[in-house]
């Protein structure tokens, strides 16, 4: 509370009062079982770096918001938490800095010590403006007894979107004779993530334009409503009681979903059966599944951009030791370091999760990216309802899109 007050009446010191180079870094919302995790992490980084001044800005609420305001009122801290759907919109604010000199001068950490998906999906513009601290990607979740009880076999590297749909039309199941399914086979994936495996754009190269009219994004949409609608595999929203897709898979009423890996710490505490991850399945495309996974940026508010740089890099590398039990380090060598795939928490195939960022690629990032997505969603909802098609959907939505590009491309909304 004092450091929050400090910031926001603008008399954050540059040094302590011992000489030393504070670096503020604000940390989003975190559960407490995973703040301890951090918490040592922040005590032996003070540890090793008696020099720096390390002061942690807990951040409640709406964290980009808050952010926004401590921007604008010329207070930001240091070093900031992302996930990369933010990294265009600060980008455009001016509120990163890049970080590609000092990376290649620093002699500690180099850019090929990062997995080049989560380095890609850090890079706007070509500049490098943020360390990825987890490689996270979307991956499959699974329950193994479902697919024993019905002769299934386990989802394999090479699984198309029909074996998967195999699979979830077996669990789907009725079984108590009312009429109304109790078991879905499948809890519905992002329409984005099928898009992507198909080998489809939401908007093109150069942004200028929408592509969900493209044939490879009809396709993925097409299947995408087919699930719900045709095949009904996948809840509905009355069938799901609005239950989120991991807690549908907790309480054994849906055999998959497709999610990041940062979820399996709430799996390992809920499910009381046994329960793994694949690779999602196989589109036309060639990418497979977006990077999920967060970073640490370093402000152009920065009072000390280089220690505050040391911070972010120490922690993405170092300090990810302290939390990669829950998490998969984007340092290569530690996300393919025995210790993380012997550790013996489940899922037992942990490898896959690093496999993945082999066939991972950048999500949709785009300074609008908020209204973009609001421009889809209303005509994407109407179409998986079954109250119109996806071709009507789409005609609506792409001169939506484009709208919402061009007044970006002529005003710099975002920027």
């Amino acid at each position: 509370m004092i450091l929050a007050a400090a910031m926001l009446s603008g008399n954050r010191p540059v040094a302590s009062a011992q000489g030393r180079r504070v670096v503020v870094y604000a940390h989003p919302p975190c559960p407490p079982a995973l703040m301890r995790y951090f918490d040592e992490a922040f005590d032996d980084f003070r540890k090793t770096h008696p020099d720096i001044d390390l002061q942690v800005l807990h951040i409640t609420g709406n964290y980009q918001d808050k952010i926004k305001v401590m921007f604008a009122g010329k207070v930001a801290p240091d070093v900031i938490f992302m996930y990369p759907s933010d990294l265009a919109a600060w980008v455009e604010l001016g509120a990163l800095k890049p970080l590609d000199q000092i990376l290649a001068s620093n002699g500690k950490t180099s850019i090929t010590d990062y997995f080049p998906a989560s380095v890609q999906t850090y890079t706007y513009g070509g500049h490098l403006y943020a360390l990825p601290k987890d490689a996270s990607a979307e991956l499959l979740f699974y329950n193994p007894e479902l697919f024993r009880k019905h002769g299934l076999s386990f989802p394999t590297a090479d699984w198309t979107w029909q074996d998967m749909l195999h699979a979830a039309t077996a669990i789907t199941q009725d079984t108590d004779g009312d009429g109304r399914t109790d078991i879905f086979g499948l809890q519905q994936p992002d329409w984005q993530t099928l898009v992507r495996q198909n080998g489809g754009r939401i908007i093109s190269a150069d942004g200028t334009r929408c592509e969900l009219d493209s044939r490879q994004s009809m396709e993925a949409l097409e299947f995408w409503v087919a699930l719900r609608q045709q095949y009904k595999v996948v809840p509905t929203p009355e069938s799901g009681m609005d239950m989120t897709a991991w807690r549908m898979f907790v309480l054994q009423r849906a055999g998959m979903f497709i999610s990041m890996y940062p979820v399996v710490p709430v799996l390992r505490r809920s499910c009381a059966f046994e329960w793994d991850i694949a690779l999602p399945p196989r589109g036309s495309g060639q990418i497979r599944s977006a990077v999920t996974g967060s970073a640490f940026a370093v402000t152009s508010q920065s009072r000390n951009s280089e220690a505050a740089f040391e911070w972010a890099r120490w922690m993405t590398n170092e300090g990810m030791k302290h939390i990669m039990t829950f998490d998969i380090p984007a340092n290569i060598k530690l996300g393919q370091s025995q210790e993380w795939r012997d550790a013996t928490l489940p899922p037992a195939s942990k490898q896959v999760a690093v496999d993945v960022m082999k066939v991972a690629g950048p999500p949709l990032q785009h300074p609008a990216y908020a209204q973009i997505i609001d421009a889809i969603n209303p005509d994407l909802d109407r179409a998986n309802r079954g109250d119109c098609s996806v071709k009507e959907a789409v005609e609506q939505i792409v001169p939506k899109v484009n709208a919402v590009l061009a007044r970006y491309a002529h005003e710099g909304v975002g920027r």
